[in-house]
């Protein structure tokens, strides 16, 4: 049977029509316990250095992305419900030349991705469009430098063209598939593509099958040795039936695909590596690095609620690059934020840092799942954790997300440094190293109102006082949504300890 499209709301879309729904009408999500903000710990003080209001409508589920668009360095750019894309300097906030871009009609709640190519194309900005109270509007969008449009492309709900359209809400990362520089994301349907980073042509074996809704935002990364391109691993939905010779259960599932989708199979649903079956949607989006035990390679990510009264709801799962389930921890709400992956105590380790959506932050073994410390924040998460290293020390600082506002925790043991941000968030803080070689801290959310009267996209950029660092992206450290501007998903390896 070819499947309908009976499940695209799905429970990532169920939260972001939610969201959708009461940016628009300026609501609260839930009643908010009031809470005092701690006072800053010796050593670690952030500064708000520029605030925007926007004339957009909030910033919903996808996070500030980085690039360098015009040589002033780095540059955050987001996307709003509104369907603008904002790019502004993190040195002062002011926006760079020719942005911002509108796309008509359609709200966007993805992280953009950048690369830089070493020539004359500049900085290109790549983003999902689409949300999931529109799941037949959206698309794959690439921008040049100057805010200008490089592609568009949409895909369908059934293989072959067929079908309704169908939008992304899914995050796009940038890897080395096929042309050297290649974007991939998934779609709110059974399709999803693969393309050329310039000029957005569709990569051989794509659009591949992927038979159900994948909000899962995929990491690109060369999981085995004898690899010499990325493959593509992400989480995904599946309703029980069966489609081109292949049974699929009610659940979900983490798969690697091969950078080559489906060509040379006969079936446009064939090309996997392997994939680890769960009984619950994976809706959160897989990192990958060198966290199991003896410092081997592993796939770890959260999953979803969609279906009730399963084993797999609130979990972590992590598993080798052969799908090898190697652990799985059941933690004490929802894991559809994704997991970072990070050296938290500064031993030399990496471990999992996971928060669940009733306000709850973990530090979990990379070896084994065991909870290292867990901090109950007690408030509502849709982002998920990012870190950076403590200037003059080893560990990291985990920057937590919540609905009233941005803490910032010890690694080390997960205490509480300060809370700072004014705004709602529903999307992960983003670390920069800023013109000036400080530590730079975005976070975008929703703040004040729009001319219209709407809730407005609100940004803030913090600095850490004192700070002057060579780069943000050091082994250990998970600096933004997942981990880099290209949104590789991919943990830079930790340097071997001395002899």
């Amino acid at each position: 049977m070819s499947f309908t499209s009976r499940r695209r709301t799905g429970v990532v879309g169920v939260a972001a029509l939610t969201v959708a729904a009461l940016i628009a009408t300026g609501s609260s999500l839930e009643a908010e316990p009031a809470t005092a903000a701690p006072a800053a710990a010796p050593g670690l003080q952030l500064q708000l250095v520029w605030e925007r209001t926007l004339n957009s409508q909030a910033v919903s589920l996808g996070s500030p992305g980085v690039g360098d668009l015009d040589g002033q360095g780095p540059s955050v750019i987001v996307g709003t419900i509104s369907g603008m894309v904002h790019a502004m300097h993190a040195s002062d906030g002011t926006d760079v030349a020719g942005w911002p871009y509108q796309v008509k009609g359609i709200g966007i709640a993805s992280t953009p991705s950048t690369y830089t190519y070493p020539d004359a194309k500049g900085t290109r900005v790549y983003v999902g469009v689409g949300i999931s109270n529109a799941p037949s509007k959206g698309g794959y969008l690439g921008l040049k430098y100057n805010g200008t449009k490089a592609f568009y492309r949409t895909i369908t709900l059934l293989p072959n063209g067929k079908g309704s359209p169908r939008g992304v809400m899914s995050s796009l990362a940038v890897g080395n598939l096929h042309t050297g520089v290649d974007v991939v994301g998934g779609a709110m349907g059974q399709m999803q593509l693969a393309m050329s980073g310039s000029t957005g042509k569709s990569l051989p074996g794509f659009p591949w099958l992927m038979a159900d809704t994948n909000f899962s935002t995929p990491a690109v990364a060369r999981v085995r040795a004898s690899n010499e391109k990325d493959f593509i691993i992400e989480g995904g939905d599946s309703t029980a039936g069966r489609s081109y010779a292949q049974t699929y259960p009610s659940g979900g599932h983490i798969r690697i695909l091969r950078p080559t989708g489906n060509k040379g199979y006969k079936n446009p649903n064939d090309g996997l590596v392997c994939e680890l079956k769960t009984n619950q949607v994976v809706q959160s989006s897989p990192a990958v690095g060198k966290f199991l035990a003896d410092g081997k390679l592993g796939i770890v990510t959260g999953t979803g609620v969609f279906y009730k009264s399963r084993s797999d709801t609130n979990r972590v799962i992590a598993m080798d690059p052969y799908c090898t389930k190697k652990w799985s921890v059941l933690l004490d709400g929802d894991t559809r934020s994704s997991p970072a992956i990070a050296d938290v105590q500064g031993d030399g380790k990496l471990d999992v840092v996971m928060m669940t959506r009733n306000g709850s932050v973990y530090a979990l073994d990379g070896a084994t799942g065991a909870t290292i410390w867990k901090r109950s924040l007690g408030n509502i998460v849709y982002g998920s954790a990012t870190t950076f290293q403590a200037p003059n020390g080893n560990f990291q600082y985990i920057l937590a997300p919540l609905q009233e506002g941005l803490y910032v925790l010890d690694g080390r043991d997960g205490s509480v440094v300060t809370k700072v941000g004014g705004m709602r968030l529903w999307s992960s803080a983003t670390v920069t190293r800023d013109p000036d070689g400080s530590i730079g801290i975005t976070i975008a959310g929703q703040g004040g109102k729009t001319s219209a009267g709407k809730p407005a996209a609100n940004i803030e950029h913090y600095r850490v006082v004192g700070s002057n660092v060579e780069t943000v992206q050091t082994p250990g450290s998970w600096p933004m949504f997942h981990h880099d501007p290209q949104l590789t998903g991919l943990a830079d390896s930790l340097p071997a300890p001395p002899d």
